[in-house]
């Protein structure tokens, strides 16, 4: 049974449809770089693309292999996992990309750049 696995045309066809919709998902949710490059999120359509997922592992039970159920179930999980973390990951991302741009402002603006004060005059004419 497992040498057979993705052996038929029409097993490679339905898993080529669900690598397809993982594929959207994790675009969507910005794992992966979409078809410009850029890291976009759009939580709505990854959850489309995972539902979509789902139905079809729940349309196509007992039509399928034992390895071929399992490889499906395997995938739904760990879509379903990514969404939950997405909301976390967006906040990592977010927090990132905005140290980055004060990083930026030290050297294109210096004058507005966050600054440490290394001396206290006042304590310095005292000593």
């Amino acid at each position: 049974m497992a040498g057979d696995f993705l052996q038929s045309e029409e097993s490679q066809q339905f898993f080529g449809l669900i690598q397809m919709l993982q594929r959207s998902s994790l675009v969507a949710l910005g794992k992966m770089p979409d078809h410009e490059g850029k890291h976009v999120v759009n939580i709505a359509e990854a959850k489309a693309a995972i539902d979509l997922i789902a139905v079809l592992q729940k349309r196509t039970e007992g039509n399928l292999d034992e390895i071929e159920s399992k490889l499906l179930q395997g995938i739904v999980t760990e879509m379903r996992m990514m969404f939950v973390q997405a909301p976390r990951d967006i906040a990592e991302k977010q927090a990132e990309e905005d140290a980055s741009e004060e990083l930026k402002k030290t050297f294109t603006e210096p004058s507005q750049a966050p600054a440490e004060v290394l001396t206290d005059n006042q304590n310095s004419e005292e000593e």
